[in-house]
């Protein structure tokens, strides 16, 4: 019985003592810049050209309320790079259809991208320019309505930025509200 007893306390100890602190557990800590994240926009688009959307996050950051810089490079214990979530999208008759990117109709001359249900983008560390930074466009190969969002991980108006960072380093999350998106967080064009 003494034994049920200390079990069941135990138990009811380490339930009670458990929280939802997940971004403590997880070493996250959040900030808020502006336009890291920006989508080369054209007056007009036609069959085969590339829309590019580009990230350029400089390794020193001002803060709100400090007198220091933020050195991001140093306070993610040296993170590889900043990622963060894309998807664009042509309609086909009434539903909206994600565009599939390939080594043959998307040009990624700075960071990297992966593709899947979203594009998966990663703002690599340049040492030269002292900046993470990700660029990449997809060919426009259909005519038609587009439509580009940073939704898969990110509120309306803004891109979620994360650090890839490793060890007990802590993960830095960045909001960074971006241009061209309308109220719902997309931006639409259409493809003659």
């Amino acid at each position: 019985m003494k034994i049920f007893k200390l079990t069941l306390f135990l138990a009811l100890f380490t339930l009670l003592s458990c929280n939802n602190n997940d971004d403590g557990f997880f070493n996250s800590e959040f900030l808020s810049i502006p336009n890291l994240v920006t989508i080369e926009t054209q007056p007009t688009y036609t069959v085969n050209d590339y829309i590019y959307v580009n990230s350029l996050i400089n390794r020193l950051q001002s803060e709100a309320n400090q007198s220091t810089m933020l050195d991001l490079r140093k306070s993610t214990g040296n993170a590889d790079s900043f990622n963060f979530t894309y998807l664009l999208e042509r309609k086909v008759g009434t539903d909206w259809i994600l565009v599939e990117v390939t080594t043959n109709n998307s040009i990624i001359p700075e960071g990297h991208l992966f593709t899947g249900g979203f594009y998966d983008a990663y703002a690599d560390f340049d040492t030269v320019l002292d900046a993470y930074k990700f660029r990449a466009g997809i060919k426009l190969e259909n005519s038609g309505e587009y439509r580009l969002s940073f939704g898969y991980n990110s509120a309306n108006l803004e891109v979620d930025l994360r650090s890839t960072s490793t060890g007990n380093n802590f993960f830095l999350n960045i909001s960074s509200a971006t241009n061209n998106l309308d109220s719902l967080g997309y931006y639409y064009f259409t493809v003659n």
